[in-house]
């Protein structure tokens, strides 16, 4: 059960409503595309999305015990502090894949997917019509609200670029593969 994981991993209330809104928004485009005729597994969107940032704490730079509006527990600074260190180095794209490979790897594969620059690496680009899904829905959805796609690529080139850089993501380009012209569809 997704909720059994993300309780596991002490996953943050906040990135679970993320999680829930995620999941809401892909879980009602894969409807639509199923009325259409289109063969969409959304029992997969769902759990994907519920699960896409399972891990997401990972990525956060300042100490755990400061970042959220609720106090963490001890045992949620415990747990964070030790899938940080097993999965040291990695975003939290690549923890969740790496946490989820050996009993959900589908799931694990979209999780992977999701990533800010993944439709500019090949390897990482989504696939499926549900990996899509989980990658579209995800940058549509700022904290626990639907939002533009250029507002939630704003926040996300801010965000990037504080962690990555300016000068290693080329934010024109991640742009440009996420319109509608760059030749990337859902179906």
């Amino acid at each position: 059960d997704c909720y059994e994981l993300l309780a596991q991993c002490h996953v943050p209330k906040h990135i679970i409503r993320h999680c829930q809104a995620t999941a809401a928004l892909a879980v009602e485009l894969a409807e639509k595309i199923a009325a259409n005729g289109i063969e969409v597994d959304i029992d997969f969107v769902h759990k994907a999305c519920l699960l896409h940032d399972i891990i997401r704490f990972c990525d956060f730079c300042e100490p755990l015990e400061l970042m959220f509006e609720e106090p963490a527990s001890e045992k949620d600074l415990q747990r964070w502090r030790l899938l940080s260190e097993r999965y040291k180095g990695a975003r939290h794209e690549e923890a969740g894949y790496e946490f989820l490979k050996d009993k959900y790897p589908e799931i694990a594969l979209a999780i992977k997917r999701h990533a800010y620059g993944a439709l500019i690496q090949k390897e990482n680009c989504p696939q499926t019509i549900e990996e899509k899904l989980v990658y579209y829905a995800d940058k549509r959805v700022m904290h626990d609200k639907v939002v533009s796609l250029a507002e939630r690529l704003e926040e996300g080139h801010r965000r990037n670029t504080e962690v990555h850089g300016k000068d290693t993501i080329d934010i024109d380009y991640v742009d440009s593969q996420n319109t509608p012209r760059s030749g990337w569809s859902i179906v």
